[in-house]
């Protein structure tokens, strides 16, 4: 019983902490996206503190600019919910196992308290969206671009775009330049989409697949949650069961950092499948050939649920015959 209350503030500590982890890192990621886009996002707030910097650099002979990013919403932290729903399982199993927990205790504990958890999250993002919080930050930074900034629109396409005015100003006037003729002035600016500026060669680390899928996962728990409790309930406890029934890699070795990593590659596996279970076209093909005799929503519920029945069932035959085989 000690143990068990020592488990349920292992994983609220765990949820809370990872969550707060990944909410930080999926927002700084948002800023640093949305500083490398260009045009920068115009708005009037711009234009007034560019003049209350002019007004200061004319009577105070120095410049004081501010730039602020736009406000990035609440929900765009919904894939640090999911993150903290596979890592907290995963440390869940690998706490429990050197605490040597039954794992039916575990199972149970583990079980429920990730349900609630997640939901809450949800809950409370979705309380916050329609508070209509966003976060945002001002920080003092040098301008991205002023007049006179030349976007070159490509390398073989030899055009490009000068603007005479503030470029983040969307009605200002600007240059077209065509290579091999001569200079298209528009007074009132030209339609330039938003892009990602290429300012360093980006490399994709070995956890972008996995920021992504989990991105990917985050949508899904997302929707599931909004159509309602009862549904979210169904779809991550099916998958919260298949994920524990996993539990048995957490003890393929004595060594329990060991048998983190082989869970951690277990559960990279179970978020694959997930994802490509959810895909339209695999998720129709199994729809198909369920026909009317299961609802199309309940179909990933019941494989992660039929997979966990089989694993645990597989798990626990194992156990009684090196059972038998001690005794013998």
């Amino acid at each position: 019983m000690k143990n068990a209350a020592k488990l349920v503030l292992f994983l609220c500590i765990s949820f809370i902490g990872l969550l707060l982890i990944s909410g930080l890192i999926s927002l700084l990621q948002g800023w640093t996206n949305e500083a490398l886009l260009f045009p920068p996002e115009y708005s009037a707030e711009t234009d007034h503190i560019e003049g209350s910097d002019a007004a200061n650099e004319n009577s105070q002979g120095s410049p004081a600019k501010t730039r602020a990013f736009s406000g990035i919403p609440i929900t765009y932290l919904e894939s640090s919910v999911t993150a903290a729903f596979y890592l907290v399982i995963l440390l869940g199993l690998n706490y429990a196992a050197r605490r040597r927990i039954v794992f039916p205790a575990a199972f149970a504990v583990i079980f429920v308290f990730i349900i609630l958890l997640s939901g809450a999250a949800f809950f409370g993002m979705e309380s916050l969206e329609k508070m209509g919080v966003n976060i945002s930050i001002k920080k003092p930074l040098a301008e991205a671009a002023k007049p006179g900034f030349i976007l070159n629109s490509g390398a073989m396409s030899g055009y490009q775009t000068a603007f005479l005015e503030n470029p983040q100003k969307p009605d200002g006037a600007a240059v077209i330049i065509i290579e091999g003729q001569k200079f298209n002035y528009q007074s009132q600016g030209v339609p330039v989409n938003r892009n990602r500026l290429p300012i360093f060669a980006e490399k994709r680390g070995i956890f972008y697949n996995i920021a992504r899928d989990i991105e990917h996962s985050s949508r899904f728990f997302s929707a599931w949650f909004n159509s309602g409790l009862w549904f979210y309930g169904v779809y991550a406890g099916s998958l919260a069961a298949f994920l524990l029934s996993l539990g048995c890699l957490v003890n393929i070795s004595f060594w329990s950092l060991a048998n983190l990593f082989f869970g951690a590659l277990a559960f990279r596996g179970a978020l694959t499948l997930e994802n490509f279970l959810n895909q339209n076209n695999i998720h129709d093909m199994l729809s198909s050939f369920a026909g009317n005799l299961i609802h199309p929503s309940l179909i990933n519920p019941l494989i992660f649920s039929s997979l966990s029945v089989l694993i645990l069932l597989y798990s626990g035959l194992v156990y009684l015959a090196r059972g038998r085989i001690g005794d013998g």
